[in-house]
């Protein structure tokens, strides 16, 4: 069931099992209940998509997801033809359904196309929140109560990105989400993922480091929460300690270089970190 009309747009101040810095889960909830449109940025495995999740269900929404990075023209937005029994027909995208009813509308990975992919949702996305479909000849409202929040990936590691034009910095405000703090990472994982308390305060101490060599240029890639969350499927499975951290951690980096690669920047992270003997 939906939240009723009278709970609309009333913040809750945390979400189970999943942490995000109390002060942006208020500031992300006031703007998107002010009809303003929310982008979250942030490394890979900080949450984006789960959040835009989370708050859908703690509110009671509606909740469709569109993989921009799907998106091939600027129509694929509002649907595409297929030839049915004989005839090219127009099939309308499950979005036009979505934005027409109260709802959260997540638009994930939003920088993974062109600029000129956007060109068609702009309208949706300002004060006008309408837009024209030609090939059905309709005009489509947004409704009042459907709320959009995109998520982009930003930074040196990602290569599959595109600069955006201004008119998207326009339309959006970005909050940036980080890494839980070690003690709060290390309770998810127990909690959550059922690691023993030792090795989930371990496995959110080495993601915490080696996301810090990232922002400091030592590594070429970001760790976010996934690793470990692999690493506590092993462990659950009963493979050695040393085992999971190789396969979840270590491997995600390169081995070139020997001495002086990636990969021996992670294990001399992981040494430090193990347990005398482990």
């Amino acid at each position: 069931m939906g939240i009723k009309d009278k709970d609309w747009g009333v913040n809750v101040d945390h979400l189970p099992d999943f942490w995000v810095d109390p002060e942006k889960l208020s500031v992300i909830q006031d703007l998107m209940f002010s009809g303003i449109n929310v982008m979250l940025t942030g490394d890979p495995g900080t949450g984006k998509t789960e959040l835009t999740k989370r708050l859908a269900q703690a509110h009671g929404l509606p909740f469709h997801r569109v993989n921009v990075g799907a998106i091939r023209t600027p129509r694929d937005w509002f649907g595409h033809w297929e030839f049915i029994a004989g005839q090219t027909v127009f099939i309308q995208s499950e979005l036009v359904a979505a934005i027409q009813r109260p709802g959260l509308v997540a638009l994930d990975e939003f920088n993974r196309v062109t600029p000129d992919i956007h060109n068609s949702i702009y309208t949706i996305l300002d004060h006008n929140r309408e837009v024209y479909i030609e090939e059905t000849k309709q005009h489509i409202a947004v409704h009042p109560r459907c709320i959009f929040i995109s998520t982009e990936n930003r930074g040196r590691s990602h290569t599959g990105t595109f600069m955006e034009d201004t008119a998207v910095d326009d339309r959006f405000e970005s909050i940036r989400l980080e890494l839980p703090p070690v003690e709060v990472m290390a309770g998810l994982l127990e909690k959550v993922y059922q690691a023993d308390g030792d090795q989930a305060l371990l496995l959110a101490r080495i993601t915490h480091k080696l996301n810090a060599l990232f922002h400091e240029e030592s590594l070429s890639r970001p760790t976010g929460f996934r690793p470990a969350i692999s690493a506590c499927a092993l462990l659950r499975r009963g493979q050695p300690l040393k085992t999971a951290l190789k396969y979840t951690f270590v491997n995600r980096f390169s081995p070139e270089g020997g001495v002086d690669s990636e990969q021996t920047t992670v294990l001399q992270v992981i040494q430090a970190y193990l347990p005398s003997g482990k």
